[in-house]
């Protein structure tokens, strides 16, 4: 069945909610691609981008088996995106609990691996290649056709009061 709009937007918007959806290590990695889907499409901003980053998402060590890769896997990720964004990593993402003991490998080739993981990953024991899904663009952010909308309506109340404005001095000197 293909997919409703109201599906295409359920996507999770910060690292918290990609937490909370997720009740196995198969609906992380779902859920990380909606998530990462989300941020490259519709974010544009440090600033917003920072606020997707910022709350703490729930240990999932617990949830599931192999959760405290999910949750080390955020902390890396988080904190490598806000370095390659140039912002302050959140602080959640240096909690001792989101390291793992044992290394893990996204695959089998584990020198290469090991030479290309990103130092995030590696001082917390996952070797992987993430992928880069935030480039701020310069000018203003992008903002919905209802903000727009909003935005016009008000510039035309003040453009008509301003008008009356003047209408009414004018009259006011002919008298």
């Amino acid at each position: 069945m293909p997919n409703t709009n109201s599906e295409i937007l359920d996507r999770p918007k910060t690292l918290k909610e990609l937490a909370q959806r997720s009740l196995s290590l198969e609906d992380f990695g779902r859920n990380l691609r909606d998530w990462q889907h989300e941020i490259s499409r519709r974010v544009s901003s440090t600033k917003e981008f920072k606020l997707r980053l910022q709350e703490a998402p729930e240990l999932l060590a617990d949830k599931f088996e192999e959760g405290e890769v999910a949750d080390t896997y955020l902390a890396a990720y988080a904190d490598w995106l806000s370095i390659r964004a140039n912002i302050k990593s959140p602080h959640w993402a240096k909690d001792p609990q989101r390291r793992l003991s044992t290394p893990w490998y996204a695959d089998s080739n584990h020198s290469q691996l090991e030479s290309l993981a990103p130092e995030s990953f590696r001082i917390r024991g996952v070797y992987t290649v993430p992928e880069s899904i935030f480039n701020p663009r310069r000018g203003r952010p992008k903002v919905s056709a209802e903000e727009k909308r909003l935005k016009a309506i008000e510039r035309q109340r003040q453009y008509r009061k301003r008008i009356k404005a003047l209408v009414k001095q004018a009259r006011a000197l002919n008298q």
